[in-house]
């Protein structure tokens, strides 16, 4: 085995293992994002149509993928196997065109999380009075927000609401007390609920885009190593 290739090899080989180490890191992510996640990114969520749940879920499955074929990659190293690296960098290239694509998509589609959580917080919002489960909804959500109604204030008075809901209020007397606008958070809880899923898939992309780079340098590598593989087995065959 040549000095090239020996290189090569142990390159790939401590490359897959910290990408390995990446992945494991991503799947744990996942599953705290899923399932750990805090009282107020639970809100935001749902207010989203569980598009932190979606991101989590997608965390995990790449996670998983990642730690799976960046083992399967060190053994191929390993080994010296020319069909195992290669096979290896079309599995990267998979990851890496999959992830490429769902990038384009989400950066194409990012103006719908503002339509679907508006849609959503909009349905529950109407149901306050008539539904005991929206308005546990909507008052957890105004008082860990700090927000009040779906735009602000006005969306209750514009719909002749006698006063504002108490988790409105800047002090919250508890069930039954109400406030007065002037007393209520100003802001309201359709964008707070937007720029939390926006901070969360804005992780999302950084962490795609940073495996996505990673795959792209295990091809290259790989693609080395299973040519110089490949072309030591033609001079052992010739010699």
């Amino acid at each position: 085995m040549g000095f090239g290739t020996s290189t090569i090899k142990y390159i790939l080989f401590f490359f897959n293992f910290a990408f390995a180490l990446s992945g494991l890191a991503l799947l744990a992510l996942g599953l705290v994002t899923r399932y750990y996640s805090t009282k107020t990114e639970e809100l935001a969520n749902k207010a989203s149509g569980d598009a932190a749940g979606m991101a989590a879920l997608a965390f995990i499955i790449i996670g998983g993928a990642v730690f799976v074929v960046s083992f399967f990659g060190c053994c191929g190293a390993i080994r010296e196997s020319h069909c195992m690296i290669t096979m290896y960098a079309m599995f990267l290239l998979a990851f890496f065109l999959l992830e490429a694509a769902t990038g384009v998509f989400l950066y194409v589609n990012r103006g719908q999380v503002e339509s679907i959580t508006r849609k959503s917080l909009n349905t529950v919002f109407e149901d306050y009075s008539n539904k005991s489960e929206s308005r546990a909804f909507v008052d957890e959500i105004q008082h860990d927000f700090h927000c009040c109604g779906v735009d602000g204030p006005n969306y209750w008075t514009e719909r002749n609401a006698a006063a504002l809901p108490h988790t409105c209020c800047h002090e919250d007397g508890g069930q039954g007390t109400t406030c007065s606008k002037a007393q209520a958070w100003q802001d309201g809880c359709l964008q707070k609920s937007i720029d939390l899923v926006k901070d969360k898939s804005g992780m999302l992309f950084k962490i795609i885009t940073g495996i996505a780079g990673g795959e792209l340098i295990g091809i290259i590598f790989a693609l080395c190593l299973a040519s110089s593989i490949r072309n030591e087995e033609r001079r052992q065959g010739y010699a």
